[in-house]
């Protein structure tokens, strides 16, 4: 397996220190985070904020993802009813 040396500071260091699990080198680390999409949770040291204001942060991307949701439903709802309406007009 190759190796890279790699050089940070100690405030990126901090920064991402807190992320590793028990038993996960820096390497696993850089691995996990680089495979998925970020969550509030996972950022929550970059922006330096309090585990109340990730907890804050995460429950309005829960609002704006269900708002979201509610206003695709409501477009399919809509779609569907004027293609029935359509399907219904006689030619």
């Amino acid at each position: 397996m190759a190796v890279k040396t790699i050089t940070i500071t100690t405030e990126a260091y901090e920064a991402i220190r807190w992320m590793k699990q028990e038993g996960e080198s820096f390497s696993d680390l850089f691995l996990r985070i680089g495979k998925k999409p970020l969550t509030a949770k996972d950022i929550r040291g970059i922006f330096h904020k309090t585990p109340a204001e990730v907890e804050d942060i995460q429950e309005r991307i829960r609002k704006m993802r269900e708002e979201f949701s509610e206003g695709m439903q409501r477009r399919l709802d809509d779609v569907r009813a004027r293609l029935k309406r359509h399907h219904r007009t006689p030619r």
